[in-house]
């Protein structure tokens, strides 16, 4: 073959090669991709957490809530284990940013040549390289990155879960530290009921039967004592397992209830979850991520050529001297049936599957943060309902009930009937209460942020 006939061969070789690789790099169908950004910005936003460094466990005789939070976000075991996901999107980054495809190959070849009896020794020497030339690199790497932010996004959706897991907590045992002071109130009534009863029995004023109303109705109080107690000792333990507390218990937590009010409007309510919900924002990186999986493998069906330079030394026929040979090659691959169709649709189908879930958890949210405004707007007019009607008269029934049994106004079966009345009245209030904290907290995790200290700082 000629030089003019090679050169010819190689060029129309490239041109061939060339528009296969075009070919490879176009999609693989017209469909409409999700594009990102349509519910929030496909940034990172770092969850709400109060000011301040951790707490020394070893130290600290009584905790706040935010001293709570604080801690939660340090030493929390499901936000520990979040972060230390983010690793392997690191490790996919330490790939991506290596400069070549391949490692390079070295080949030695040596023997003897034979020539109408004449022999010389003859060698041989290659080393090739596998390249990439159509910017794969910086696809992979921008893909790594993508990666590494959308497990980011998925730490702080963690991070704010945990966040308002400890705040629901921190109410609950708040609430139920009114309960436990409420049933305390009742046993000590019960308590001195029992006694006048005694007395009066004593006194052959009334019947031994009287004694067992009072014992029953003491044991009541005292059983309400007891699950106060149990499920204060029950939300002390969740609470410490949640924030990553060393020992079994927390120390006390002092700490107020705040207000009981009503949801803010529902426009208001979705401008915060669009600016502020961890979830959207993970929702919206995993289409960036899918966008930049899809624009790689791609890319990855361009051809990689490799390039090979050797050198050679031939024995001559003598008395001529040795040979010496170098030569440059350069191999294309033509992409004529593996163009890397299956991974491209699968990038493709993953890109459609981001969005359909982007869709699905927008709509989601949506409409569980409407539900939850409703349920906490219903939870704050039957706490209103109590704190005006019942909480108000609560000590002075009690005081006028005993004060009615001593002047014998009343007999023990009416003071058992009106205690266990009063006594379901105030659970029912109890119940109000955890009810409307609950919702508060539900209320707040669906915004994505602090609720009431983002309405106070909006003018």
């Amino acid at each position: 073959m000629t030089r003019s006939s090679l050169h010819r061969l190689l060029l129309a070789t490239t041109i061939i090669g060339s528009s296969l690789a075009t070919a490879c790099g176009s999609t693989l169908s017209n469909t409409r991709y999700p594009q990102p950004e349509r519910y929030a910005s496909a940034d990172l936003v770092e969850p709400y957490v109060p000011p301040g460094e951790p707490v020394d466990p070893q130290t600290a005789s009584s905790l706040s809530l935010e001293d709570l939070l604080v801690f939660a976000d340090q030493h929390s075991p499901v936000v520990r284990t979040a972060r230390a996901r983010v690793g392997l999107a690191d490790a996919e980054l330490v790939g991506a940013k290596i400069l070549f495809p391949a490692n390079p190959v070295v080949r030695f070849a040596g023997g003897r040549r034979t020539v109408a009896n004449a022999s010389g020794f003859e060698f041989e020497g290659w080393v090739q390289q596998q390249l990439e030339v159509a910017g794969e690199r910086e696809l992979r790497i921008d893909a790594a990155r993508d990666q590494q932010r959308l497990r980011e996004a998925a730490v702080n959706e963690v991070r704010w879960s945990v966040h308002v897991e400890v705040h629901r907590l921190v109410a609950n045992m708040l609430v139920v530290r009114q309960r436990l002071a409420q049933a305390e109130r009742f046993v000590a009534l019960s308590q001195s009921l029992r006694e006048i009863a005694g007395q009066q029995v004593a006194a052959g004023e009334s019947a031994p039967l009287i004694l067992l109303v009072a014992d029953a109705d003491l044991a009541r109080t005292r059983e309400a004592v007891i699950e106060a107690r149990q499920a204060l000792e029950a939300l002390d333990v969740r609470l410490a397992a949640v924030v990553g507390w060393p020992r079994q218990t927390l120390p006390t937590i002092e700490e107020e209830l705040p207000p009981v009010r009503g949801a803010p409007d529902a426009s208001s309510l979705l401008s915060l979850m669009a600016a502020h919900h961890p979830s959207l924002r993970a929702r919206e990186l995993a289409v960036v991520a899918a966008h930049s999986r899809a624009a790689l493998e791609a890319r990855e069906g361009w051809p990689e050529p490799v390039v090979r330079f050797g050198y050679g030394r031939e024995a001559g026929p003598a008395p001529e001297p040795d040979a010496e040979v170098w030569l440059l090659h350069v191999l294309l691959p033509i992409p004529l049936w593996h163009r890397n169709q299956e991974a491209r649709a699968r990038a493709e189908a993953e890109l459609q599957v981001a969005g359909g879930e982007r869709d699905a958890t927008a709509t989601r949210l949506r409409g569980e943060l409407l539900q939850a405004a409703t349920a906490l707007d219903a939870a704050a007019e039957r706490v209103a309902l109590y704190e005006t009607d019942v909480v108000p008269q609560l000590e002075q029934n009690l005081a006028l009930l005993q004060r009615a049994y001593e002047l014998g106004e009343v007999d023990v079966h009416q003071v058992s009937q009106t205690r266990e009345r009063l006594l379901t009245a105030t659970g029912q209030y109890i119940d109000a209460l955890v009810t409307y904290y609950e919702s508060a907290a539900m209320l707040e995790g669906l915004v994505g942020t602090e609720l009431w200290a983002e309405m106070e700082a909006t003018p």
